[in-house]
């Protein structure tokens, strides 16, 4: 195959040979190669070109040349395209890379590296009027009038073309404009009755040298309507040390012009991009002078610059500043007579900075500006339009709360806080408290003053919105718990503290990766921090998203920043509420707050706050820096009625304690489901038992079956739940420990994390093991129902259920003469993974036997199974690996399925 392959490219090598060496044989070959058979040879080794090139004694760097030149009959060559090699330019294979390289360079020269075609002079522009015909230049004049004729005419080397019946004509040194009019008057006095018409045909050639600090000093053949630039860009520009600003063009030993590329990138300025002619030299000196800007200009980088330039013409360079740069204070870092860096601060919004002269190394950095509102007010929370909001001298609250609609629906009306900054040098921070109603009314008029911070809260809470969407009570429970964790975890010191990790793994292990996620995420956005220093984008999207935050989630942030800005001495500004209220919590507070304002604060009382004692908790210190605790009580139902006296001032630390009233109790109620006369949901009162209850609804019917009455308890479902979360975290930390221990090596680490999982979202049964017939015949102690228990009682059902590890978990017909092993067997009989020796059997009514298993299966009669039981077996953890607590986690887990499956079976 690479044979064939190689003679193939032979041939090709051959053909191209004979096709580029046939002028010098006289034999014009019409076989010329295509551009896929060069390009078939061009992918053979360079050692393999190389040996084909000597055999036939041919020079490879002329077949390359030549094969890169292979171009389309009716592409347009010029003299410049010689020297660029497409794609295998390495002037154009300078590529961005994804992290590049941050470092200033000097402005200007990555231009020459991108774009050294995009500044050749094309072959068919219109050639300007001024154009000085030269030797090599072709004319085409056509001739009309009594008869047509074309010629297309080359001035010779004396400058002179020769129209057929005319003397030759001298045209050398004139423009395109003068040898059009010259040519007509000939035409039209000595070719009485003709008329011209005269363009350039093909344009002259010129060489010139392009030389100093150029990447590719030499010799260039190029179109007569080159520029200075056309030439500088072939030679590939200026290398590192040449100079983009002292280019210069000399002919006959003279400088004629010099060129500014800074004039020509910047300002578009082409004016002294002259035209080149014959043997023109364009000479590129050293740099003389470079400074480096940097910071907040349009264009950081280092820039050559001219003698007696000012800042404000390398300002310029750079492109200016951009709207962040702080046009007050720029640094200018120059030296001086001993050579050592001198620092000068630069007012540019001062008309005299305009004539500060830079000199060579001088350092140029424009600072960023501190992105902070001095002239608003900052709006959020569960407001309408979050955000900053222009302040005025005189301005009120009233001016921007005027309606209802202001607010969000479900927002709090009787409570808000203004955060106020106080002091310039150390600050401090005020809370004022306000009822937007009030506001709103006109009763009350807030003044605001600038950069004030206006919260607004809800006031619904998570409980309404999770009753509204259905939501089991746990959810709001788990959400509760995580929030407080989070609440810990979301401080300044949070990232820094060492066990903020082993935290995170702890919210990972109750609560899933997902919402440990959330609590990171957390940690890193504070909405306070981001209005305080973050820019106008961070600031704005931290004001919208104080518009879903709960109360305590826009309070934490300020209870934090009141905590770390308290004065030596003084108590820090919170108070607790604690007991009957809506939001217990910790609140900020200032120097007037008084019992009702931090009862307003929490969301206001409960139904079941009692109104004539109220317990406040006060730290005092004595001289002596004693510290004691002192209660004092107070009645609400005064201090609301305008009581002084009774509405106590408070100060910070104090704990507000709001108790429930005597014998008050919550609407208790249960469910009575299956064969109840009128089963549903009932009201009960204290004390009521199970029986009363069952009495109220009609009693049982006929079908009722009593021994597989089902009851279960809220309370217990809950304990139950939090058992298998503690197992959950107990298995997640014994895994860590023991992960590097050989008693684990089989232990599946995939299906230990799908267990922890199960176990924290394992609902829980709360089943109440009781024997209803016994406690209707007043056999046994009656149940003190409490709310949330339900009992079910089911019809009879004349089976019996085997569940588990065996083969096929099914129901089977209630045979009074069948053992446990019988049923089964039926079931097609035990499992790989089944532990035969704790086979158990859940009865009707929810008890457990585990019989003696050599008399199950022997002559023991007494292991009997009656209508509606369930035969349970085991799995066998034991099987799987050897971790004693993966044991336990296996058989916990495994209780509570097959007790739902139980359930089930209901």
């Amino acid at each position: 195959m690479f044979n064939g392959s190689k003679n193939i490219l032979l041939i090709v090598f051959c053909t191209v040979l004979v096709s580029l060496t046939s002028f010098s044989i006289g034999a014009q070959i019409s076989t010329t190669p295509s551009a896929a058979q060069i390009e078939q040879f061009k992918k053979l080794p360079k050692s393999q070109q190389t040996a084909l090139a000597k055999q036939f004694g041919f020079d490879l760097s002329l077949l390359n040349s030549n094969m890169s030149g292979v171009k389309s009959s009716e592409e347009t060559t010029t003299p410049e395209t010689q020297y660029l090699n497409g794609n295998n330019n390495p002037l154009r294979q300078v590529e961005k890379t994804a992290e590049e390289d941050k470092e200033l360079k000097p402005f200007g020269y990555e231009m020459f590296e991108q774009m050294q075609d995009a500044f050749l002079p094309q072959g068919n522009i219109p050639v300007p009027s001024d154009y000085i015909i030269g030797s090599g230049d072709s004319i085409n004049i056509s001739l009309f009038g009594k008869e047509s004729q074309e010629h297309l005419l080359t001035v010779n080397n004396e400058g002179k073309i020769t129209i057929p019946g005319l003397e030759p004509i001298s045209v050398a040194g004139l423009s395109y404009s003068e040898v059009k009019q010259y040519i007509a008057n000939i035409i039209s006095t000595k070719m009485i009755g003709m008329k011209s018409v005269v363009s350039i045909g093909e344009l002259r050639s010129v060489q010139v040298y392009v030389l100093g600090d150029v990447k590719k000093p030499g010799a260039y053949l190029l179109s007569s309507l080159s520029t200075i630039s056309n030439a500088l860009f072939i030679s590939g520009g200026p290398n590192e040390v040449g100079s983009l600003r002292n280019i210069q063009l000399k002919r006959s030993g003279k400088t004629l012009a010099h060129f500014d590329l800074y004039e020509f990138m910047l300002k578009g300025n082409v004016t002294t991009d002259q035209r080149i002619q014959q043997g023109d030299v364009i000479f590129v000196a050293p740099i003389a002078n470079q400074v480096t800007v940097m910071g907040e200009v349009r264009r950081p980088a280092i820039y050559e610059i001219k003698s007696n330039e000012t800042l404000a013409q390398l300002l310029e360079f750079a492109g200016g500043l951009t709207p962040q740069g702080y046009a007050k204070s720029v640094q200018l870092s120059t030296f001086d007579s001993q050579q050592l860096r001198k620092i000068n601060t630069i007012d540019l919004t001062n008309s005299n900075s305009k004539t500060q002269l830079i000199h060579n190394g001088d350092i140029v950095k424009v600072h960023k500006n501190i992105e902070r509102i001095g002239e608003a007010v900052n709006l959020a929370g569960y407001v309408s339009r979050p955000g900053a909001q222009s302040w005025q001298e005189g301005m009120t609250l009233n001016d921007i709360l005027t309606n209802p609609a202001d607010l969000l629906i479900g927002a709090d009306f009787d409570y808000g806080i203004i955060v106020r900054s106080v002091g310039n040098f150390y600050q401090t921070f005020n809370i004022k408290q306000f009822s937007p109603i009030n506001v709103i009314q006109g009763k009350d008029v807030i003044p605001l003053h600038k950069n004030d911070l206006v919260l607004f809260f809800n006031s619904l809470g998570k409980e309404h919105y999770y009753k509204e969407q259905g939501l089991m009570v746990d959810d709001l429970e788990k959400e509760v718990k995580l929030e407080e964790r989070i609440n810990q975890l979301n401080t300044p010191q949070g990232v820094k503290n060492q066990n903020y990790r082993v935290a995170l793994e702890e919210l990972s292990a109750i609560y899933g990766d997902e919402e440990a996620l959330k609590a990171e995420e957390s940690q890193k956005t504070n909405y306070l921090y981001k209005i305080l220093f973050g820019n106008l984008v961070e600031k704005h999207q931290a004001l919208i998203n104080t518009q879903q935050m709960s109360r305590h989630q826009l309070l934490y942030p300020i209870k934090q920043l009141l905590e770390q800005k308290i004065t030596p001495g003084a108590k820090v500004k919170l108070v607790e509420v604690r007991g009957e209220v809506r939001f217990p919590g910790v609140y900020p507070i200032n120097g007037k707050s008084t019992v009702t304002d931090a009862v307003i604060a929490a969301g206001g009382l409960k139904e079941s706050a009692s109104l004539y004692r109220t317990e406040i908790s006060r730290i005092t210190t004595d001289v002596d820096e004693t510290v004691t605790t002192q209660h004092m009580s107070a009645s609400l139902s005064a201090a609301l009625s305008g009581v002084e006296s009774e509405n106590i001032k408070l100060e910070g630390r104090d704990v507000i304690n709001i108790f429930k009233q005597a014998n008050w109790n919550e609407e208790l109620k249960i469910t009575l489901e299956g064969e109840v006369r009128y089963p549903g949901e009932y009201t009960v009162k204290e004390n009521e038992t199970l029986t009363q209850v069952i009495e109220r609804a009609g009693g049982l019917t006929e079908l009722a079956s009593l021994d597989a009455a089902f009851f279960t308890r809220e309370s217990l479902r809950k304990l139950e739940k939090q058992q298998a979360q503690d197992m959950a975290r107990m298995l997640n930390k014994e895994l860590a420990l023991k992960s590097m221990s050989s008693s684990v090596s089989n232990v599946n680490v995939n299906d230990v994390n799908k267990l922890v999982t199960a176990l924290s979202e394992t609902p829980g049964i709360g089943r109440l093991i009781i024997d209803l017939e016994d406690i209707i015949a007043g056999n046994r102690d009656d149940i003190k129902l409490e709310s949330g228990d339900k009992l079910i009682v089911p019809s009879y059902r004349n089976e019996v259920n085997v569940i588990g590890e065996v083969q096929v978990a099914t129901s089977h017909m209630y045979n009074p003469e069948w053992t446990a092993k019988k049923y089964i067997n039926s079931s097609g009989g035990y499992r790989a993974q089944a532990d035969d020796d704790r086979v158990y059997i859940i009865r009707a009514n929810g008890l457990v036997d585990i019989p003696n298993l050599d008399k199950w299966f022997g002559t023991d009669k007494r292991a009997y199974l009656k209508a509606g039981d369930t035969i349970v077996v085991p799995l066998d953890a034991s099987y799987t690996d050897r971790l004693t607590l993966w044991e336990k986690a296996t058989s916990i887990f495994y209780q509570l399925t097959v007790g739902l499956a139980a359930l089930g079976r209901l």
